[in-house]
C-alpha cells in the first residue's frame, strides 16, 4: 500500500474512533440516565402501568435535556483518547500538533474570522432555506441539532461554543491536518481534511458548510503553523451561532438584508484571508520529521 493511501487510512482511522467514541458516549449516557430517572421514580412507576406509559414523555426530555452534557464527555474522551495514541507512540503532542504561540495579527484575524463564517453560512443557508429548498435536509439537520439546546443554557453554551470545537480542532487540524501534510501537498491537505472535517459531521447542509469551514480553518493552520487561530476561530463561529439564535429569533430582516450580510462577509473573509497570507511566512512544500501514523 502506498504512503498517501496509509495517510488516508490512518486519518480515517482517527475519524472512526473519534466517531466510535461518540456512538458509545452517547448510548451508554443515555442508557444511565433513563436508568437513573427510572430508579428515581421507582415509587411512583412500580406496579403501575399506566404512570410507566405517561412518565416516558418525561424520561424522554429528562434524556435529552442532557444531550449536552453527553457531547461534553465525549468531547473530553476524544481528546484524552488521542493524546494517549500519542503518548504510547511516544510523540511529542504539543510540537506535533501545532499548539504553539503566534503573532496578534493572526489571533484577531481569527477572532474576525470566526464572526464572518458565521455571518456568511447564516445568511446562505437563511437564503436556501427561505426559498423552500432542501426542506427535508433542514429539518434532519434540526432534528439533529435541537437536542444540544435542551437542557441547561450554561452547560450547552460551554460544550458548543468551546470544549467541542476545541476536541474537533484536536481531531482535524491536529491529528488528521499533522497525519496528512507529511505525505501530500499544502493544497491537498488543507483540502482533504476540509472534506473529512465535512463528512464527519454526518448530515448534507451541516457537512457542506462545515467542508468550507474545514477548508478556512486549515488554510489558516497551515500559515500561521499554530493550531489556536483555528481553535478561536470555531469558538467564535459556534458560540455566535448558538448565543446570537437564541437572542435574534424574532429578528427577521428582508431577503435583501441577507443578500447584502452574506455579500461583506465573503469580502471580508477574503480580505482577512488575504491578510493572514501577507503577514505569515511561506512553508516549505515538504514537512521535515520522520513519517509516523
Amino acid at each position: 500500500m502506498g504512503s498517501k493511501a496509509k495517510s488516508i487510512f490512518a486519518s480515517l482511522g482517527y475519524l472512526l474512533l473519534g466517531f466510535g467514541i461518540q456512538i458509545v458516549v452517547t448510548i451508554v449516557g443515555m442508557i444511565g440516565l433513563a436508568v437513573f430517572y427510572a430508579i428515581s421514580n421507582a415509587d411512583i412507576l412500580e406496579g403501575n402501568t399506566d404512570a410507566v406509559m405517561s412518565n416516558m414523555d418525561s424520561m424522554m426530555n429528562y434524556v435529552v435535556g442532557a444531550t449536552s452534557w453527553i457531547l461534553l464527555f465525549s468531547s473530553i474522551i476524544t481528546v484524552l483518547a488521542l493524546i494517549l495514541i500519542y503518548k504510547i507512540k511516544k510523540r511529542k503532542v504539543m510540537e506535533e500538533l501545532q499548539f504553539k504561540n503566534t503573532n496578534i495579527v493572526n489571533y484577531l484575524s481569527a477572532v474576525l474570522l470566526g464572526g464572518l463564517c458565521w455571518l456568511f453560512n447564516s445568511s446562505l443557508l437563511t437564503l436556501i432555506s427561505n426559498a423552500g429548498l432542501l426542506e427535508e435536509q433542514f429539518i434532519n439537520m434540526e432534528n439533529i441539532l435541537s437536542p444540544l439546546t435542551a437542557g441547561s443554557i450554561v452547560v450547552s453554551i460551554i460544550t458548543i461554543g468551546i470544549i467541542a470545537p476545541i476536541a474537533e480542532e484536536f481531531l482535524f487540524r491536529g491529528v488528521v491536518f499533522n497525519t496528512l501534510r507529511k505525505r501530500f501537498s499544502p493544497a491537498w491537505t488543507i483540502g482533504l481534511q476540509g472534506v473529512f472535517f465535512g463528512i464527519y459531521h454526518m448530515n448534507l447542509i451541516q457537512g457542506t458548510y462545515a467542508t468550507l469551514l474545514g477548508v478556512i480553518f486549515g488554510y489558516v493552520t497551515y500559515k500561521t503553523r499554530s493550531i489556536w487561530p483555528a481553535i478561536i476561530m470555531h469558538i467564535v463561529n459556534n458560540s455566535m451561532s448558538f448565543i446570537l439564535n437564541a437572542i435574534l429569533v424574532d429578528y427577521v430582516p428582508s431577503t435583501t438584508t441577507y443578500i447584502i450580510q452574506g455579500i461583506i462577509a465573503a469580502v471580508g473573509i477574503i480580505g482577512v484571508l488575504f491578510l493572514i497570507y501577507k503577514k505569515n511566512y511561506k512553508l516549505d512544500e515538504e514537512i521535515p520529521g520522520d513519517i509516523q501514523y
